[in-house]
């Protein structure tokens, strides 16, 4: 059922999202077809998502009872808060580590797309997710869902690559239909001045396309580096390239006004509302207006149901003007689409 303002349905545009292959996506060019008749049928006869069930232990238990307990957005910006950051940023790494895998085999495209159409969702924007769900995969997801608008990540290139190798690079990502690209300094794992962020930003002034900036500080085992990304080594960037429209995804998380701060300053920068409790986003929308505030889930991270979630929070934070613009309006500005796409 979609979500309603006054009675009238209210459709929104998800601008931080991912999908993941299945398993069977992820195998099906390394085992012979014979072996995926019985994976099929197999399939149809069990709920589990297929993997998973080799994944239980004790573990598996205690995500259970977490999950019986509703871990939502609201609950884990309150635990954030309340408390020691080195007990939390053990806590999150062990919640990553017990509930991803499951999370992601349910992150498919079929999934993303229900959820949409659960929540009234027109679009979403997917984003790439290194091997995990990688550029070219993205985009084909894209070629055959019109609703899902890609953005590429990192592509993998020699070390010794220039600025150039970089931007032909990227030349073609955008030829076969990426429609911006993702900074995330935790995986990727590289200095600001690296020629690739700098290609980022000359193709995306070039095609007129958008910078993801992924921001905060999330405790994930498998990044390369934990550290908040720092705003200010990307600071040049938003100088340099005015007409470049970034988005600091997550609203630099756990210290949402360092985020409004460089809002402030530089009129192309957009923020998204996802991992963002409601007293947040009031705070964000008191101190840099709602016209560059995104909505944004980070689906399918925390649960399955995390579009309606996120969704119920900007509702109790924003009244039915900023609701409209955050869910819906500042999203077709910054993607420079048109109302009826």
């Amino acid at each position: 059922m979609f979500n309603t303002i006054r009675g009238l349905p209210m459709a929104f545009i998800d601008t931080h999202t991912h999908v993941f292959p299945t398993v069977r996506e992820r195998l099906q060019d390394q085992l012979p077809n014979v072996v995926f008749k019985p994976f099929d049928e197999w399939l149809q006869k069990t709920s589990v998502p297929p993997g998973f069930s080799a994944l239980k232990s004790h573990w598996i238990k205690w995500v259970q009872s977490l999950e019986a307990k509703g871990l939502d957005i609201e609950g884990v910006a309150s635990l954030q808060a309340r408390l020691h950051p080195q007990m939390y940023r053990v806590l999150e790494a062990l919640l990553t580590s017990a509930l991803g895998p499951k999370l992601v085999l349910q992150g498919t495209t079929q999934n993303l797309l229900e959820s949409m159409k659960n929540n009234g969702v027109r679009k979403s924007i997917i984003v790439a997710a290194g091997t995990h769900a990688p550029n070219e995969w993205v985009l084909d997801q894209a070629h055959e869902h019109d609703e899902l608008i890609p953005v590429v990540d990192l592509p993998i290139l020699p070390p010794s690559s220039n600025e150039e190798s970089y931007v032909n690079e990227m030349e073609r990502l955008v030829a076969r239909g990426a429609k911006g690209f993702q900074i995330h300094p935790n995986f990727d794992n590289i200095p600001g001045d690296h020629p690739a962020y700098r290609a980022y930003f000359e193709v995306a002034k070039d095609h007129d396309l958008v910078i993801l900036l992924h921001t905060g500080q999330f405790h994930v085992p498998i990044y390369k580096t934990n550290a908040a990304p720092s705003l200010l080594e990307f600071e040049g960037y938003f100088q340099e390239y005015k007409d470049v429209r970034v988005c600091l995804s997550h609203m630099n998380r756990e210290s949402p006004e360092d985020a409004w701060i460089y809002m402030k300053k530089y009129p192309q920068l957009y923020t998204d509302t996802s991992w963002q409790s409601a007293a947040s986003i009031r705070q964000a929308i008191s101190a840099v207006g709602s016209d560059r505030i995104l909505f944004g889930s980070d689906f399918p991270f925390l649960h399955i149901n995390l579009q309606t979630d996120a969704i119920e929070v900007l509702r109790s934070a924003a009244h039915e003007k900023e609701l409209n613009a955050i869910g819906l309006d500042n999203a077709l500005r910054f993607l420079n689409l048109n109302p009826s796409d």
